[in-house]
């Protein structure tokens, strides 16, 4: 990700989440040593490219913090965000992690499948997690 592409990766967070992020937050993801932060792009008919999804996640001590990842609506069920968790996978082994850390809300059923899918198993709770709606969330882990 660069910050070319965070107006294109506003777009997607916008529709994707009930309390999306603003541009303030990706710039300071951009700036976090710690934070890695990948988009998939499609090339367009002018030459450009559309950003499709986007992955941002945090390397600590020897976990993969995910900690935003959504795809295009256009997009979804295509195997981009499946690529997307691959990639982060793969950059964690490389690191020498031993396990990739997220958190989910309850009733995104659909988002917990897709984690599901991908490895991950609910682990633990934390109340009144979303300060949006109330919800607790969900940690979900997978062992790489």
């Amino acid at each position: 990700m660069r910050r070319e592409d965070i107006d294109q990766v506003l777009a997607i967070e916008k529709v994707s989440f009930p309390s999306p992020w603003g541009r303030k937050t990706f710039e300071s993801e951009l700036e976090n040593s710690n934070a890695r932060n990948i988009v998939a792009k499609e090339k367009k008919a002018d030459g450009g490219d559309l950003v499709v999804a986007y992955v941002c996640f945090w390397f600590v001590a020897d976990e993969i913090h995910i900690i935003n990842i959504a795809v295009s609506l256009e997009y979804r069920g295509q195997g981009i965000g499946t690529k997307l968790l691959q990639e982060v996978f793969s950059e964690g082994r490389k690191k020498q992690c031993k396990v990739a850390v997220l958190e989910a809300h309850p009733s995104n059923q659909k988002a917990i499948l897709f984690y599901r899918r991908s490895g991950f198993k609910v682990v633990g709770r934390r109340p009144g997690y979303y300060s949006e709606t109330g919800e607790n969330a969900l940690i979900m882990s997978k062992k790489l």
